[in-house]
């Protein structure tokens, strides 16, 4: 069973990344990251968010430290929210995913401003109106896809 939940994140993983090749800017591990957050399981979380740390900085085009900030503010919201919503409901995602669009413009603007590069904010602006509705679609097809994993581990 612990074989097809690592399968799974695998072919996550790959798929996520080989997506991430062609669309500029818009982050397909996220809503994985949601999911895993989703699950409550404390190990998979870990190694789930280890491993996207360190795929989405060694390809990022920052030295350092914007995926790691935005994907421990999704943390943070997914918990400080959990208490007003049912965190499988679309409105929660709706709403988290708003709110990190948001916070993904900020992060990359301040530290791209911190660390002397040049951002185009347009294009900044772009990329996080993509991610805004695209979370959601993505986060939908992956908790969907899950299910059958976690149908095969309960057995």
């Amino acid at each position: 069973m612990v074989f097809f939940n690592i399968a799974w994140w695998a072919l996550y993983v790959a798929l996520a990344v080989f997506c991430q090749r062609f669309t500029v800017g818009v982050d397909f591990l996220l809503p994985g990251i949601i999911v895993a957050l989703q699950e409550r399981k404390v190990l998979q979380f870990a190694g789930v968010f280890l491993v996207f740390i360190i795929i989405q900085e060694g390809i990022g085009t920052m030295p350092f430290g914007n995926v790691l900030l935005w994907y421990l503010l999704a943390i943070v919201f997914f918990y400080a929210w959990q208490w007003f919503f049912e965190v499988e409901s679309f409105t929660f995602i709706l709403l988290l995913s708003a709110a990190l669009a948001v916070s993904h413009y900020y992060i990359v603007a301040v530290l791209a401003n911190i660390q002397d590069i040049y951002i185009n904010y347009k294009a900044l602006q772009d990329e996080s109106v993509y991610q805004m509705f695209l979370t959601p679609v993505l986060w939908h097809a992956i908790n969907y896809l899950r299910r059958g994993v976690r149908n095969v581990a309960q057995n």
